[in-house]
């Protein structure tokens, strides 16, 4: 049959113009024998009909193609030598391209499942923890397992982290001059490992941070070293101890640190307070990864705080009728810094009526008495000042001395409600209290010079307090 077939169009080829003469006189015989010549139907179709039984048409298609070409090349010969070149040319490079990208990007890979084409690096971060590679289909499924794995390692806040790959981390460390081996601390407390600048890096990239962004991170892991701030306490105490982190001078501008509204807030629109949260995230994860301050394991924090993820921000220079806090404890104004305050029960002290500074530090005595204490060691309060009631203070002649005598005046209880409370110290220093009269006032705050105001946030009345610890501004290196 199919021999039959090929022999056929074949023959037709061979005598196609006596095959057509011959079946335009029997199309007209028929015509003729039916007398009207619409019921025979269309001619040229019926034509067609025949040549795709008894030939190839898309042979006979190239035959008066090539014919076609030949002519045309005949009549403009320039014209179509470069048409043609051009096409070969564009045909052969086409070729090329796709036959290097089929041999070297689609070729089989050398793994047991070469659909897995996405993988992650990672170096073990503790003890115990091999080198080991995180795979997946694609890019989202490896991203989900690399932060799964990590999340059940320990190495995680909770929320999702950048893979802290070797490119990544390289890209960090471009944000310092700092050589990557030196040391940031020499212990990192609470668990005294050494911390280099590489160390604290990858802790960065995970965090989400910019290159840009390094150095403060750096500048706040020493500040929050200070001698005098009991770090090992904080970490793993059973209190909800967490750092807040002021930073002054232009690097503050430079990276966009948030100091108005919502500074201690999440990013927001336009990314508002994204520097702020990325570097706080990163001394936190610097303090489980590097630090060894896991939770449930040193961290034994009864309830917990969200204030542990993150708090930084910046002062608010531009609108402070004050000099700078980093000035006050003596930097000059162009220098940048970071300033450390380890403690806890960050509060708002909301006041939208007071028109005069007497009633507005009558406001604010109020509120930061109830978060005064003297368990353990004694804690002193930062007040961020909002911009709003600091040109109150301003208008009115008061200084940040004048704020700070006035609360180590009236932030305090009587000896009788001291003595009945056993969450306070009594130790052998405050003897004394025992014997004293019941109305005799115990003033939480001895040490005024130790109250911090600082000027932050928005146009609003409302301002906040922080109990910490003996914080010191720290120079932001490049």
């Amino acid at each position: 049959m199919i021999i039959g077939e090929w022999l056929r169009r074949l023959w037709y080829l061979a005598n196609r113009r006596r095959f057509e003469r011959s079946l335009f006189e029997e199309m007209e015989a028929h015509r003729e024998m039916m007398g009207e010549p619409r019921r025979f139907g269309n001619t040229l179709r019926l034509r067609e009909e025949s040549r795709d039984v008894w030939g190839w048409n898309w042979l006979d298609d190239l035959r008066r193609q090539t014919q076609y070409a030949i002519r045309g090349l005949r009549r403009e010969p320039t014209f179509a030598v470069t048409a043609t070149l051009t096409l070969a040319l564009g045909i052969a490079t086409s070729t090329t391209v796709f036959s290097i990208a089929d041999a070297e990007l689609w070729k089989p890979l050398p793994f047991p499942n070469p659909k897995q084409l996405v993988a992650i690096y990672s170096r073990g971060m503790r003890e115990g923890a091999s080198n080991d590679g995180v795979s997946g289909a694609d890019l989202l499924e490896c991203f989900q397992r690399m932060n799964e794995r990590f999340l059940e390692w320990g190495w995680s806040d909770g929320f999702p982290l950048i893979p802290p790959t070797e490119e990544a981390v390289a890209g960090m460390l471009k944000g310092t001059r700092r050589a990557p081996d030196d040391t940031v601390v020499e212990r990192f407390v609470p668990g005294n490992a050494r911390a280099t600048v590489r160390d604290i890096a990858v802790n960065a990239v995970m965090a989400g941070c910019r290159p840009g962004f390094l150095p403060v991170v750096l500048a706040a892991v020493e500040a929050m070293h200070h001698p005098e701030i009991n770090l090992r306490m904080c970490t793993v105490s059973t209190g909800a101890h967490a750092p807040l982190f002021v930073v002054n001078g232009p690097v503050a501008g430079k990276l966009g640190v948030n100091a108005g509204s919502c500074a201690l807030g999440n990013a927001g629109p336009g990314g508002l307070s994204f520097p702020n949260v990325a570097i706080g995230r990163a001394v936190r994860l610097a303090l489980m990864n590097v630090g060894g301050a896991y939770p449930g394991i040193l961290d034994q924090d009864t309830i917990g705080s969200p204030a542990k993820f993150s708090m930084v921000l910046a002062e608010n220079e531009r609108e402070s009728p004050w000099e700078p806090y980093h000035v006050e404890k003596g930097f000059r104004a162009e220098e940048s810094t970071v300033t450390c305050f380890y403690g806890h029960s960050l509060i708002e002290i909301a006041d939208l009526e007071s028109e005069t500074a007497e009633a507005l530090i009558n406001t604010i005595s109020l509120r930061v008495a109830g978060i005064g204490q003297t368990i353990f060691i004694p804690y002193y309060p930062v007040i961020l000042l909002s911009p709003a009631h600091a040109e109150i203070f301003s208008r009115d002649g008061w200084a940040k001395n004048d704020i700070r005598q006035y609360l180590h005046l009236h932030c305090a209880i009587t000896a009788e409600r001291y003595r009945k409370s056993k969450s306070l110290a009594m130790g052998p220093a405050r003897k004394w209290i025992e014997a004293a009269d019941s109305n005799a006032m115990i003033r939480l705050f001895e040490r005024p010079e130790r109250i911090d105001v600082v000027v932050a946030g928005g146009a609003s009345g409302k301002s906040a307090a922080y109990l910490g610890l003996f914080p010191k501004p720290y120079p932001v290196k490049g």
